[in-house]
C-alpha cells in the first residue's frame, strides 16, 4: 500500500528555503539575475556594514544600516531624512523601476519621474487658464515615508503579482523607520512606486475635476488645479480625497491665488505667457553655482543636473536670462 505524499505549506519551510524560492520567483518575473538579487537582499538584511564604494569620482568608505546610508538635508527650518542605498542595492532598485515601467503606467496627469514628462510640461498644460483664472494647489505631507510596505504589497497584488513575491518585494523596496517599513526617499524605485500607489487617488481627483471642468496635474506630491473659478465646495471635495486614501495634506503648502495675476507653481513663474524660474529658485541656484565654483561645495553631477533643468525651461543657452551669466552664475 503506497503512502500518500503530503506537501507542507511554504510557511513552515525554513527562512532560507523560503527566501531562495521567492527570489527565484522575483528573478523570473522581473528578469533580474538571481546573483544580484541575492547580494542585494543580503546587504539590506545586514544591521550594519562598512564598504568602500565609488562615489563622486573617488573611492570612499561608507557605513550602511540595513543597506542604507542616512543623512539629513536642511531646508530653512525643516529637516528631511534621505536614505541613500548601497550601490549594489540601488542597481536592483533601478531594474525594478524599469520592470514596473514596462508592465503599468502612472495616471496620465502624473508628471513627476515619468518618461517624456517633466515640471515644465505640467505647468505648460495648465498655463492658459492661469491668465485671469483660478489656481489652487495642495501638497501631500511626507510623500515618500507616508507610503508603507502594506500599501506597496497591495499595489503589487493588484497588479497580479503572486502573494509571496509581492510580500518580499514590498519588504525589499521599503526601510524600517518611525515604527514601520516605509518608502525611502533616495531609492531609484521609489518615485515610480509613489506614482502607482497614488494612481487610485488620482482617479478619484480626476473624476471631481472632469465634473467641474478643472484642469489639473500632479508632480510627485504637488497637486495643481486650474479653472475659471473653483468653488469652495469643490476645493473641500478635492482636499478630502487624500484623507480617503490614508494620506494627509500640508496646510502651509495649500495655495489659492484667486485674483492674483502672476501664478507660481513647481518652482516656476508665468509672466506674459512665458515660463521663468521663480525668484526664490533663481537665488538658490545662484548660491549653489557660487559655492560650487569658489569652494567646490557641490559636485559636477549636481551642477550639471541644475544646468539640464535650466535647459528644459529656457531651451538653448542663447535664450538663457542674464542672471545666469552674472557673478555666481555660469558662462
Amino acid at each position: 500500500m503506497s503512502s500518500e505524499l503530503k506537501l507542507e505549506p511554504l510557511s513552515v519551510a525554513s527562512e532560507q528555503v523560503r527566501l531562495r524560492w521567492v527570489l527565484g520567483g522575483v528573478s523570473e518575473i522581473t528578469g533580474i539575475p538571481k546573483k544580484h538579487l541575492r547580494k542585494a537582499f543580503r546587504i539590506v538584511s545586514t544591521p550594519k556594514m562598512e564598504d568602500y564604494i565609488f562615489a563622486k569620482g573617488e573611492i570612499v568608505r561608507k557605513t550602511f544600516s540595513f543597506g542604507f546610508m542616512s543623512y539629513i538635508v536642511k531646508e530653512k527650518h525643516k529637516e528631511r531624512k534621505i536614505l541613500e542605498p548601497h550601490p549594489d542595492v540601488q542597481k536592483v532598485y533601478t531594474w525594478l523601476k524599469e520592470w514596473l515601467e514596462t508592465i503599468t503606467e502612472p495616471h496620465e496627469r502624473a508628471f513627476g519621474s515619468v518618461k517624456e514628462r517633466n515640471s515644465k510640461k505640467a505647468v505648460e498644460e495648465l498655463e492658459p487658464l492661469f491668465r485671469g483664472g483660478h489656481h489652487f494647489a495642495i501638497d501631500i505631507a511626507d510623500a515618500f515615508p507616508s507610503i508603507t510596505d502594506d500599501m506597496v504589497e497591495q499595489l503589487l497584488k493588484g497588479m497580479g503579482i503572486e502573494d509571496a513575491v509581492a510580500e518580499v518585494l514590498a519588504w525589499f523596496v521599503t526601510y524600517r523607520y518611525q515604527g514601520k517599513r516605509r518608502l525611502p526617499q533616495g531609492a531609484s524605485s521609489s518615485p515610480i512606486i509613489l506614482n502607482l500607489v497614488y494612481k487610485p487617488m488620482c482617479e478619484a481627483i480626476d473624476a471631481i475635476c472632469r465634473l467641474n471642468e478643472i484642469y489639473w496635474s500632479v508632480y510627485v506630491d504637488d497637486f495643481n488645479f486650474a479653472s475659471k473659478v473653483i468653488s469652495p465646495e469643490t476645493k473641500k471635495a478635492l482636499m478630502m480625497v487624500p484623507e480617503n486614501f490614508c494620506f494627509s495634506i500640508k496646510p502651509k503648502k495649500t495655495k489659492d491665488n484667486l485674483g492674483k495675476t502672476i501664478p507660481h507653481l513647481l518652482g516656476l513663474t508665468i509672466v506674459d505667457g512665458k515660463l521663468h524660474i521663480s525668484h526664490k529658485q533663481k537665488n538658490r541656484f545662484r548660491r549653489m553655482f557660487y559655492a560650487a565654483m569658489k569652494y567646490e561645495a557641490y559636485s559636477p553631477q549636481v551642477v550639471n543636473g541644475i544646468m539640464r533643468y535650466i535647459g528644459h525651461i529656457y531651451g538653448p543657452k542663447e535664450n538663457w536670462p542674464g542672471w545666469l551669466t552674472k557673478v555666481g552664475g555660469v558662462k
